[in-house]
């Protein structure tokens, strides 16, 4: 890997190594995706795996086990509405209670995504083989940082 100021700045520039490696797995897998005839990043990916295993889920419960905001749901819910994998209805329990379900074209391209995402974990298992500790390692720092923020900590030095 070429110098340059990211490697330089060493842990001080985590945040953008990490964005740095995201976006390099983000632009490939959108290609895989689009050479399987999915429209579809790889941002939508842990929300429509939950809506497919779940069936049909509120938002609510979405961005409690996802650990995002609601309104970041509600976003992404939007775009994957609109590339036409989910709708939205209404819950049969509470008429003010928005429900995600795969729509008819999120049914028909399920085994599609499927096939590709198991490509993808052997991909990541062949990857991060070697690199075993780096998820322990980060599934670790995100206990910390759930139990003491970032934030938190900077005002505590």
């Amino acid at each position: 890997m070429n110098a340059n100021i990211i490697n330089e700045l060493g842990a001080l520039a985590t945040g953008a190594r990490m964005r740095r490696l995201y976006d390099n797995l983000a632009k490939d897998a959108a290609r895989i995706y689009a050479a399987n005839e999915l429209e579809f990043e790889i941002k939508y990916f842990t929300l429509f795996y939950l809506i497919s295993k779940r069936k049909q889920i509120a938002i609510m419960d979405i961005a409690a086990e996802l650990s995002l905001t609601h309104p970041a749901i509600i976003h992404l819910a939007k775009e994957l509405e609109k590339k036409g994998y989910i709708e939205s209805v209404k819950s049969p329990d509470d008429n003010r209670k928005r429900m995600l379900q795969l729509s008819a074209k999120g049914k028909k391209s399920l085994p599609a995504f499927e096939k590709v995402w198991k490509k993808m974990s052997l991909l990541n298992e062949q990857l991060f083989r070697q690199q075993h500790q780096l998820l322990q390692t980060l599934e670790a720092l995100e206990q910390e940082l759930e139990e003491k923020s970032y934030y938190k900590r900077f005002q505590d030095l």
